[in-house]
């Protein structure tokens, strides 16, 4: 059996992220990782993203503190600190509910995140994928071209019927 592909895509703060939270709280096998943004208590703006796996492990993907040659905006990406939790979220079973948040323009800096998300497409388990709507490159028009994708298109007005609609596709 082959499981379900849905992509969560959306306008940034739509709320992709916190729908795919509030999926995965009731899942206890699951491989992947959320990504939080990072922020200063006595600052408003955030500062930085941090990828969390599903096993507690954490790693800062960009800050405005590093200081490297990628850039995204005004962060600057560490693709080596991603890369530092692959192998931890190549450990999946069969059946596990696999997700990733987010594919965008600061994790498609790393051959070896894309090869996770292929991992994790040619797995058939069912794959929970956030998906950059702001950022196109050749990676995300490949993904957005695959057969058998469920897209859910997040707005702050449908984030309810969104969620329903996630949590129907995976029971």
């Amino acid at each position: 059996m082959t499981g379900e592909r849905i992509f969560i895509t959306g306008r940034p703060h739509s709320g992709k992220s916190t729908l795919l939270t509030e999926v995965l709280k009731d899942i206890k096998d699951k491989q992947g990782f959320v990504t939080l943004e990072i922020r200063k208590p006595e600052e408003e703006d955030r500062t930085g993203f941090m990828i969390q796996t599903a096993g507690g492990t954490e790693a800062v993907l960009a800050s405005t503190e590093f200081n490297t040659p990628h850039q995204v905006s005004r962060y600057f990406v560490k693709p080596e600190n991603l890369e530092s939790v692959l192998p931890e979220l190549s450990n999946f079973e069969p059946g596990d509910i696999l997700y990733i948040d987010e594919i965008g323009q600061m994790e498609n800096l790393s051959e070896k995140f894309k090869k996770l998300v292929r991992l994790y497409l040619d797995s058939g388990n069912t794959v929970i994928f956030t998906v950059s709507q702001v950022y196109s490159d050749e990676f995300i028009k490949w993904l957005f071209s695959l057969p058998d994708v469920h897209l859910v298109t997040v707005t702050k007005e449908n984030r309810e019927e969104s969620l329903n609609q996630v949590i129907n596709l995976i029971k």
